[in-house]
């Protein structure tokens, strides 16, 4: 195992309750294993992958949920979702249309309070579905320099939608509303505030009412107290900063960032729940089956609507990737093996580079190209 640096940045680890019922002979569980073991031994903290298919469901384990005391991860542990959390708004707001509180192709300004669609740019000129899929031209407020200089220095500072946004307010777009493809986590804080204001919930509770419990995704957690992420069972997260292999603890930082996202990240959920919130999306159980096929359908930079579309082996994947301070994770839907998987490690995913970023990103195409290199079942 790699070195640590000892910080502050450290958290207490919770043992979890028990695991979620899976299947502990499923005809997957030994290769997907050994895949999980072979990159924990290459440097990763620790990983973890669930699975979801005709076999039922199956989660592994592999690695440490913390290094400084030695303590397991072990299945039933609550993972990061990141931008996982993009398909959850996405699908929340394909519900809303179903509903008739909204439709995807009218402009925001019917849909935000005033206060906020009066500051974003042209926001006449954008719609619910170019928030949807990166197309409205709005700037992203963690790719600007200041936020991030500002987050950097005060990693245990958290910051409010309202802060996020004011990286947007009052700024030219980067084009014409429609034209064209930026990745902005400004359009899925928008997206929230779309939700509490057409709903008179917060996001938070609406999502609890209309997709956690009608799903039985009980161990999947998302804003509805303040600190909702005390007392649950999480590892440890990692930053390779030097990115040489030798790890910090950034937990509190990563919390941090967990805690301040809308939308646009900030969910927590078991493995388990994440393959049974995914399954119950492509299947048409959560919204209509024309709602996912809309979902799925790529316009720039093949992203559709909270939907990023995957090609492992030259065959249609769907689902997102999520990355936070000190982890990355993926949930995908593999259509033609009819198969859900989400895969997660306790490292850092995108904002440094080196070789556990790299280990992690070798891990999760050899377990994608292991699922799709699978025979459609009969």
């Amino acid at each position: 195992m790699v070195g640590c640096k000892k910080e502050a940045f450290e958290g207490m680890v919770l043992p979890p309750p028990s695991p979620q019922p899976f299947n502990q002979n499923h005809s997957k569980a030994k290769d997907l294993q050994a895949i999980l073991d072979e990159f924990t031994a290459k440097g990763l903290p620790g990983a973890v992958v669930a699975i979801k298919d005709k076999d039922g469901v199956w989660e592994g384990t592999s690695g440490l949920a913390k290094i400084e005391t030695g303590t397991k991860l072990t299945p039933g542990f609550v993972h990061a979702g990141g931008s996982i959390t993009k398909i959850y708004a996405a699908a929340a707001i394909m519900k809303l249309q179903e509903l008739n509180k909204l439709q995807l192709d009218k402009s925001i300004t019917h849909y935000l309070p005033a206060n906020v669609a009066s500051r974003i740019t042209s926001a006449d000129s954008i719609t619910v579905r170019m928030l949807l899929n990166h197309t409205s031209g709005i700037r992203d407020y963690i790719d600007n320099t200041t936020f991030r200089m500002h987050w950097f220095n005060n990693l245990s500072q958290r910051w409010t939608a309202e802060e996020a946004l004011s990286y947007a307010y009052g700024q030219p777009l980067l084009f014409r509303p429609g034209s064209s493809f930026s990745y902005s986590n400004n359009n899925y804080m928008l997206l929230s505030l779309i939700i509490t204001q057409v709903t008179g919930q917060e996001e938070a509770a609406w999502m609890k009412d209309h997709i956690f419990d009608p799903f039985q995704l009980s161990r999947t957690y998302y804003k509805i107290q303040p600190s909702y992420l005390e007392g649950l069972s999480m590892p440890n997260y990692y930053l390779d900063r030097y990115g040489d292999g030798r790890l910090q603890n950034v937990t509190l930082p990563t919390k941090v960032e967990i805690y301040s996202e809308l939308g646009d990240g900030g969910l927590v959920a078991t493995a388990i729940d994440f393959v049974n919130f995914m399954d119950a999306l492509v299947n048409g159980q959560l919204i209509s089956t024309a709602s996912y096929n809309e979902m799925k359908k790529a316009y720039f930079n093949d992203y559709g609507l909270g939907i990023d579309i995957y090609k492992f082996l030259d065959k249609p994947q769907y689902g997102h990737s999520g990355a936070v301070f000190g982890g990355a994770s993926l949930l995908l839907y593999f259509e033609e093996q009819e198969t859900v998987v989400f895969i997660a490690s306790n490292t850092d995913g995108a904002l440094v580079g080196g070789k556990t970023l790299m280990l992690y990103h070798e891990m999760k195409n050899k377990i994608s190209e292991y699922i799709a290199s699978q025979t459609k079942p009969k």
